[in-house]
């Protein structure tokens, strides 16, 4: 594992503490003057930190304050902490530019060592990015300006071992750790001593060098306890325990010490690890031959990383390895199930990966874009200040000649009508603005739910067909004429699943990129009934689901009937799909003045009151199983509004869970001259 426990984050701050000096400060700043209130604000700002919201406005303040009385220091701390806001927020792209405005200021003040601190978080910045030499180059920096501080120059030597180790150039790692522990050793800074000790532990273990490794764990383990830090000892005995089964004689001793992390662990209320305790074990027992006690521990690791939503890559390998212990069992049917598990995570990590590519890019751009904004607002504020000017000059001058009074009223006046058609035309251009927000908004919604429905709910059929045709094509034999039977069932579901997304894509891409040609008429609502019910009455007969009608047969639609078969055949689909087996649908309508009502009603699974609002949202994120496990994207019910808003009509659903769902239209009767 990636230095295994090492980098996992430490940072558990003490809510009750920060609340009670944010607390105190908020009465101290009531008799403040203003210069002490910059002071106050910044210290709220730092004490809230991890409520980006809070910190942000006791920063914005500081801020206005220091600008206001020209506190120059004040100003170059606002904007670094501006960027350690946003650091903690993980918004890395947006930190590095605060720090970078806040280097100048800094500069101006002859601060070096916030200059240094600068370069030291902008390195940690690009770190979190992966951006590993923009790191070691901003941590380089800080080293030639904290030569002369020992702790900055540690703490730096240290952050870029971390990266050489994050690039695997092992040596390099190891010499900055020991120079940042020769620094350490020389101050008598025994924490940073035992933090490097640990760091260079990890490094050796990942260079397959154990003896090494024991070394300096025992070293760390040693000093987190003389300092009594409880949460990175717990860390170090975790550590110790992945490095002991390189010793075949070890393995109890190994299991011994991830129980004693997990005790440390729980004490300090760190439950959410227990799934990297039991993976440990789970591998140790599989080494030790105890094959169904391994099968106990990485399934009880599996339902812990599911329950507390850990990483894909952990996931992964808790899938490997229990693949390869239902090999070593003989059950290689479970033993391939588990390993199609493991390549369907590690898929998962790669689009992962791909989708952060992206989203780092656009984040690049949503920032050049803020900095154009900045410095637009700039502009029209230096320009008020010089119209402001020019005010207060004509008011001088119309005070000190009488003759000059008339012409002035005449120019306020002036001024003022055309402050007013300023504002007017102001009020329009922010009404078009706030519409292409809302226009984006929803086109990148759509965009989301495409790539959503791309990259999971088409491929996931397709892992089903390729899966079951696999064994079929290399196994046939093998299984039972029952499974065969089986396999065909799954891979033809899979098949429907896979037709009616594309289906429901291709009608949904036409709708939005403008293909699809609008042409009401008038339509007898009995043969659309007919025509959906068709396509889907195999589906029904699967689950022995009835399907019944109650409507006048002589009912007349004006509308376009591909749309409204689209819609009825969504809606019957979506039935069949939440009724359990041995259901019932029943389909109505009935003309009230010009509208025809519509109503697919089920005795299915219902939906809560909470889903039920989002259901024909573009943004929302409510996807379920049918009850066979049938697969779902959302996109149906999102077509049937389209369509049923082209048409003049409305769509809605009246639901409660376990008790079924009636799914409403509304569309336009027979136009009657």
């Amino acid at each position: 594992m990636r230095l295994l426990l090492v980098f996992i984050s430490l940072i558990f701050g003490t809510t009750a503490f920060a609340q009670t000096k944010v607390d105190s400060l908020l009465r101290v700043s009531e008799k403040a003057t203003n210069t002490q209130k910059t002071t106050i604000y910044l210290e709220l700002a730092k004490a809230t930190f991890k409520d980006s919201a809070k910190a942000n406005l006791y920063n914005r303040k500081a801020f206005e304050l220091a600008v206001a009385n020209k506190q120059l220091p004040e100003q170059a701390k606002s904007v670094y902490y501006t960027g350690r806001i946003y650091s903690t927020a993980r918004d890395f792209t947006d930190a590095i530019s605060y720090y970078e405005k806040a280097l100048p200021l800094f500069r101006q003040l002859n601060d070096t060592l916030a200059m240094a601190d600068c370069y030291r978080y902008i390195g940690i910045a690009n770190f979190n990015m992966s951006k590993s030499k923009e790191a070691i180059a901003s941590y380089l920096e800080g080293l030639k300006l904290a030569k002369n501080n020992l702790d900055y120059t540690a703490e730096l030597l240290g952050n870029i071992g971390l990266v050489h180790n994050e690039m695997d150039n092992m040596n390099e790692a190891i010499s900055y750790f020991r120079q940042a522990l020769s620094i350490n050793q020389s101050i008598n800074d025994t924490e940073s001593m035992a933090v490097n000790y640990d760091y260079l532990g990890a490094t050796y273990s990942r260079m397959k060098m154990p003896d090494s490794s024991l070394v300096n764990y025992h070293k760390a383990l040693f000093y987190f306890k003389k300092i009594r830090k409880a949460d990175r000892y717990a860390v170090s005995l975790s550590n110790m325990a992945w490095i002991l089964p390189n010793y075949p004689d070890s393995l109890d001793k190994a299991i011994s010490y991830f129980n004693q992390a997990w005790g440390k662990f729980q004490e300090l209320g760190w439950v959410h690890y227990e799934p990297n305790i039991q993976f440990g074990i789970a591998n140790i027992l599989n080494k030790q031959g105890k094959l169904e006690e391994s099968v106990s521990a990485y399934k009880k690791s599996i339902q812990l990383a599911n329950q507390f939503k850990r990483e894909f890559f952990l996931k992964k390998q808790l899938y490997q390895g229990l693949s390869e212990v239902y090999q070593k069992k003989g059950d290689y049917k479970h033993a391939l199930e588990n390993q199609i598990l493991c390549s369907k995570y590690n898929d998962s990590i790669t689009e992962k990966q791909k989708f952060d590519q992206v989203t780092t890019l656009e984040k690049q751009y949503e920032t050049e874009k803020k900095q154009n904004e900045i410095i637009r607002l700039q502009a029209r504020h230096e320009l008020m200040d010089v119209q402001l000017q020019k005010n207060k000059q004509l008011k001088i001058l119309g005070f000190v000649t009488a003759s000059l009074l008339l012409l002035f009223v005449f120019f306020v006046l002036i001024r003022y009508f055309d402050k007013i058609k300023l504002n007017q035309l102001l009020e329009h251009k922010n009404k078009k603005i706030e519409q292409s927000e809302n226009e984006l908004r929803i086109l990148n919604a759509a965009k989301n739910k495409f790539f959503s429905i791309i990259a999971h709910d088409l491929k996931n059929p397709f892992h089903t067909v390729m899966g079951y045709s696999w064994l079929l094509s290399k196994d046939y034999e093998r299984f039972t004429e029952e499974e065969r039977r089986k396999f065909a069932s799954d891979i033809h579901n899979s098949t429907n699943n896979i037709f009616r997304l594309l289906q429901n894509l291709l009608e949904w891409s036409r709708s939005q990129t403008g293909r699809l040609i609008f042409s009401p008429r008038e339509i007898e609502f009995n043969r659309i009934v007919e025509n959906s019910v068709s396509v889907l009455r195999s589906l029904a007969d699967q689950k022995n689901i009835r399907i019944e009608f109650n409507y006048n047969e002589d009912l007349i639609l004006f509308a376009d009937p591909l749309m409204i078969e689209t819609v009825l055949r969504n809606l019957i689909n979506n039935a069949i799909k939440f009724t359990p087996e041995n259901g019932l649908i029943e389909i109505t309508a009935n003309q009230i003045n010009d509208q025809i009502s519509i109503c697919v009603k089920d005795s299915g699974i219902g939906i809560s009151e909470e889903d039920a609002k989002k259901l024909f949202r573009i943004d929302s994120t409510v996807k379920r199983k049918g009850t066979n496990n049938e697969d779902g994207s959302g996109l149906g019910l999102i077509l049937c509004k389209e369509f049923v808003d082209k048409n003049n009509g409305t769509i809605w659903v009246n639901s409660t869970p376990d008790e079924g769902s009636s799914f409403f239209f509304t569309v336009p009767a027979k136009v009657v001259v």
